[in-house]
């Protein structure tokens, strides 16, 4: 069963007439007694008597009718309901973010989206940046907002939004804490926190000490930077963490002639058509990321 037969049958009930339902429907009246025809086969009643020049509604077209009516109602109050929401973002908003950007770069975001937008629920899901990202592939989420990857993966579509530099980090009462700069050979005379083997973060620092990884003392790895930065303060070790981490808890140097920093942005699934909300929440986010360029 099909919308245009349905068009015709509720024209030619109307106007008695296949020949007046084509002019009103703008096709030739073949075509019409042809949906008329296709339509009486998928429902396996007659429609319609033929008398003279009137086609008059059979008793199963008369209740048929009805059925018809309705259905293009509710065709309708789809189409309005549809067209309200692309109109103004509503509903649910299921996105992912990691635990450090959600503490850092996003409450700000969030409490203007919400000021902007307040009919959107906010289902905000607390993951590592790396299962996010397979989240998205998978297309279990639509949305995440995380530490973006160096290697990206086919079916994801990465858009940074903020650059966080990293800087080595450790206690006041460290060691090599008078330094202005630090050679990579250094640190590896002492003890390091560092983010778990397959972060995303992980892998930016493996890739300074990459001829020297095996070397590394490590005595803490964890996905949660915040802990990193309580175990660090109590000069467990030295760590790598982002600029905007460091407090009076810490003391912060960067590696002699090296720039070392990470992407944060928007993972989405490739070819994948987004809701209004996360089409909003990404517009959010852009602007974000524009107005900071512009300070």
């Amino acid at each position: 069963m099909q919308i245009n037969q349905i068009n015709a049958f509720l024209a030619v009930a109307e106007l008695e007439s296949f020949s007046r339902a084509a002019e009103r429907l703008h096709i030739t009246q073949p075509a019409v007694s042809k949906r008329i025809r296709q339509l009486e086969n998928n429902i396996r009643v007659e429609l319609f008597d033929r008398i003279g020049k009137r086609s008059i509604l059979t008793p199963n077209g008369k209740a048929f009718k009805a059925h018809a009516e309705r259905i293009l109602q509710e065709l309708e109050s789809y189409r309005s309901s549809l067209s309200r929401q692309q109109l103004t973002p509503s509903g649910s908003l299921s996105f992912a973010t990691s635990h450090h950007i959600g503490l850092h770069r996003l409450p700000q975001v969030l409490r203007d989206f919400k000021i902007r937008y307040p009919q959107v629920d906010l289902d905000l899901h607390f993951m590592d940046s790396e299962d996010a990202c397979v989240a998205i592939a998978n297309n279990e989420l639509e949305l995440a907002i995380v530490t973006l990857p160096e290697d990206t993966d086919d079916k994801l579509e990465c858009e940074a939004i903020w650059i966080d530099d990293l800087v080595v980090v450790m206690a006041a009462d460290h060691e090599l804490a008078a330094l202005q700069e630090i050679d990579p050979a250094q640190l590896l005379q002492h003890a390091a926190i560092l983010p778990s083997l397959g972060t995303f973060t992980r892998k930016i620092i493996n890739n300074l000490f990459a001829a020297s990884q095996n070397q590394l003392d490590i005595i803490l790895e964890t996905n949660y930077l915040e802990t990193i930065k309580v175990m660090v303060s109590a000069n467990l070790g030295w760590s790598i963490l982002p600029q905007n981490m460091v407090d009076s808890s810490l003391t912060s140097h960067y590696l002699n002639g090296l720039d070392v920093h990470r992407p944060l942005g928007i993972v989405t699934r490739r070819n994948r058509t987004l809701s209004l909300s996360s089409s909003a929440m990404l517009e959010l986010l852009r602007n974000e990321r524009d107005a900071s360029r512009q300070d």
